[in-house]
């Protein structure tokens, strides 16, 4: 082995020679290996090689402590170890970027990568847009989201410009497209995520390609406003940005005579990154209170908080030791789909209130009759990852009992309590030990419905392109789920899809495990992992559903929740409510036997809109009344009103949809009818104002207000009469309906309406060519009946006097 000469060794001090990862966390000293190259005399050194040894861990900015064990972290440079080997002077023109250029020109066709380094020159793009799109790729297939990342999106939204600027391609997604093929062609032997997410790569790709243009589209008009008033903003891409970005200028544009940059609203009201502000206050020259930033943050966050966990600082449990829950993992399966927590006996540590004070005394007037206790143990499982809590009894020595209905963990300390609520809670204080059970039937409704959660997480996963957990709620035999969908649909037939897949890998009986492993052991295997989650380093649960038959993981999640140990044990999985909106959805379902209940109830509604469409068949054109109809209505709203309160009364989504086919059409049939019947009606007034040269009158169809729709469709009747002058008149609903027709061909002036306009007070309309007014139609307020009667009269009568008289 050569030596190295210690002519060749330099040593730098802490400044240059110590690593950190940041502000906190895993550092050390290390050593850089410089190699002279190309090869002269030592005028072309460039690091090669970085060796950190870590063995500290730095707490804060003063304060370092050393690690347990030591580890080395070798930092060698990939890129410039393939140049030095390939004898190359740029990494650019190694074989690692080569293909990407290829690819690059294939589509853009007009210029090849050259290797020049002049930043006008188009290869200073090529390497741009080489490194960007190498970069989107990986991290977008390694579960990474823009709308979870900033600095990604901005990226990409960069990549979007450049294409279409500098390279002119239209539109500025499709090269990323082809380089993320390349990616894939070139990296996907070693990773091989690459190639299993292609698909879903490209689609993220186009995706935030459209949320980009219609940014793009909606603030342009908004950013010439603002930088004619700004000019110094200039310097800002408002496409690179966030989405309130511009409106944020808009708003500071509103309020020009700020002495400072309201920090706190750029970030709450409009989301911008703290970066961002400062950037923004430095270019319109205003200043910024980060202290006062740092307060509001700090009392939003406060808010966000429960009761119990606002007041955990005030708690005096400096000696008292963490609760030990582990017991809550500790349950027995039996062969009948039942399950058992075991019976802990615990010590009693304390006895705490609402306001965080611990109790010495019996004095319920002071604490009040809802009390915590703190044990050394316990099997109860506190509200975490979307789950809620467990509900059981603690028990003293002479078998006094207390129900608990509420459990909270704090996280500052580990410290469980669980809540009781009783006038009796004073005799506690002479107690030491209380043993504890869980409601176990509770629980493993809490577990049916966890481990659903995450087979339907997997199922959805696997019918679209791409999503994302955007939250979840485990209650007893009940969830909710609701996911990101990136522009796809997912419509009712979807979730009754996925909701068959779901209870077929139910039935498949696979089995239930719960492991437990670092987080750096998290990296090596293929997990889902809820992005935004932070998870501890030491102590990471994963949760595996695996299909022994098959030998494959319909599941594999890091979840800290409570589980049943076989799939068969979830029963039945039955959606009852979807909810679809622009950019998420969110469903409901149910598990064990309150799918059996749901399916019950959905069957009895149902019957009963079968007997909506037996009323509908029951009526025709000959036997149709406002009775039948509403008869009709209060049937399809009571129906309605059913499906509303799915809440209290659960229907099964399949039905739900029964019912709303049914529902509407039954709506469409009986607007046929009531169509039909009220032009038979309109037919059988107009006949009996026919005469030889005009059809004037008042029309007498008050049967025809069946739906109370205000409305006369006198248009498909105006014929029966023939090709005639024509003024309908009615009254309803407080006002006039007004009809004439003026035909084409017609002989006569408009003379015969004078009176008309003159009663209603209208100018008159001079048609001049009468194609272009055919007929009108127009309704006159009027509140009083019989003067409506009367103004209707006096115009028929002018309007017939004035035909009678030009015989």
């Amino acid at each position: 082995m050569a030596r190295v000469s210690d002519n060749n060794i330099i040593m730098c001090g802490a400044s240059d020679n110590f690593w950190e990862m940041g502000e906190i966390g895993p550092c050390g000293p290390c050593t850089e290996i410089h190699i002279d190259y190309p090869p002269s005399d030592g005028k072309n050194l460039i690091e090669l090689w970085n060796i950190v040894f870590i063995q500290y861990s730095r707490e804060n900015k003063t304060s370092i402590h050393k690690l347990p064990n030591y580890f080395i972290d070798t930092g060698m440079g990939l890129e410039r170890l393939t140049m030095v080997l390939q004898n190359k002077t740029s990494t650019y023109d190694t074989d690692l970027f080569s293909p990407i250029f290829n690819r690059i020109f294939n589509v853009y066709g007009k210029s090849k990568y050259t290797g020049l380094f002049d930043e006008s020159s188009l290869d200073t793009y090529y390497r741009i847009m080489a490194d960007h799109g190498r970069m989107i790729t990986v991290a977008l297939s390694d579960n990474m989201l823009p709308s979870h990342n900033h600095k990604l999106r901005r990226i990409m939204r960069k990549s979007f410009l450049l294409t279409e600027t500098h390279f002119k391609i239209q539109p500025g997604y499709t090269l990323l497209y082809d380089i993320a093929d390349e990616i894939v062609n070139s990296l996907g032997d070693t990773y091989p995520e690459l190639v299993e997410n292609n698909k879903k790569v490209k689609y993220l790709i186009k995706h935030e390609y459209t949320i980009f243009n219609k940014l793009r589209m909606s603030v342009s008009k908004d950013w010439k406003i603002i930088i004619e008033k700004y000019p110094v903003l200039r310097k800002f891409n408002p496409y690179e940005e966030c989405t309130g970005f511009v409106p944020a200028c808009s708003y500071l544009i509103k309020h020009k005579y700020l002495n400072h940059i309201p920090a706190f609203t750029m970030y709450d009201a409009f989301g911008l990154d703290k970066k961002t502000i400062g950037k923004l206050a430095e270019t319109i020259g205003l200043s910024v209170n980060w202290n006062e930033f740092e307060m509001q943050l700090r009392n939003l966050q406060t808010k966000s908080i429960k009761c119990i966990q606002k007041v955990s600082n005030n708690y005096s449990m400096q000696n008292i030791p963490k609760t030990d829950d582990s017991y809550k993992y500790k349950i027995t399966r039996h062969s009948n789909q039942t399950y058992v927590s075991p019976v802990v006996t615990a010590k009693l540590l304390a006895i705490i209130d609402m306001n965080g004070n611990i109790v010495t005394e019996p004095d319920i007037t002071k604490h009040g009759v809802i009390v915590s206790l703190v044990l050394d143990k316990t099997c109860f499982y506190s509200k975490a990852g979307g789950q809620q809590h467990d509900i059981g009894t603690v028990k003293t020595n002479n078998g006094k009992i207390f129900n608990v209905n509420d459990v909270e963990k704090i996280q500052e300390n580990g410290i469980v309590l669980h809540f009781i609520n009783s006038i009796d809670w004073p005799i506690l204080l002479n107690e030491k030990e209380l043993t504890i059970e869980i409601n176990s039937n509770h629980r493993l409704g809490l577990m049916r419905a966890h481990s659903s959660v995450h087979i339907l997480h997997a199922v959805i996963n696997s019918h679209l392109v791409v999503t994302t957990q955007l939250s979840s709620c485990v209650k007893n035999n009940f969830l909710s789920f609701s996911f990101a969908l990136f522009g796809q649909t997912f419509s009712p037939e979807d979730a009754l899809l996925v909701e068959e897949k779901v209870n077929n890998l139910i039935q498949s009986g696979a089995s239930v495990k719960r492991t437990t492993m670092t987080s750096n052991d998290l990296n090596q295997i293929k997990v889902t992992l809820l992005p935004g989650e932070v998870y501890p380093d030491d102590q990471v649960h994963v949760i595996d559903i695996y299909n022994d038959i098959d030998d494959l993981y319909i599941s594999r999640e890091a979840c800290c929740g409570t589980h049943i140990q076989n799939t068969l044990d979830v029963i039945d999985f039955c959606i009852v409510q979807y909810k679809c909106l622009a950019h998420e959805c969110t469903l409901i379902a149910l598990t064990g036997p309150l799918c059996k209940d749901a399916r019950i109830n959905g069957e009895k509604v149902l019957n009963k809109s079968n007997n909506l469409e037996g009323i509908l068949n029951s009526i025709t054109l000959n036997n149709i009344t406002p009775t039948k109809v509403n008869i009709l209505l209060d049937h399809m709203n009571q129906l309605k009103l059913e499906l509303k309160n799915i809440s209290k009364n659960y229907i099964p989504l399949n039905i739900q949809i029964q019912i709303k086919k049914k529902i509407l059409a039954t709506e469409r049939n009986i607007q046929r009818l009531v169509k039909e019947k009220k032009k038979k009606i309109l037919e059988d007034a107009v006949k009996k104002l026919c005469e030889d040269s005009y059809a004037i009158g008042y029309v007498d169809c008050d049967m025809a207000y069946f739906l109370d729709d205000d409305y006369f469709d006198f248009e498909h009747v105006k014929n029966i009469c023939g090709e005639v002058p024509c003024l309908f008149l009615t009254y309803n609903n407080k006002k006039i309906h007004v009809y004439f027709h003026i035909p084409k061909e017609a002989p006569v002036d408009e003379k015969w309406l004078d009176d008309f306009w003159y009663k209603f007070n209208i100018k008159s309309i001079k048609f001049k060519n009468k194609s272009a007014y055919k007929f009108i139609e127009f309704k006159v307020k009027q509140e009083n009946k019989y003067k409506a009667r009367e103004i209707i009269n006096d115009v028929i009568q002018y309007a017939k006097n004035y035909f009678n008289i030009m015989k």
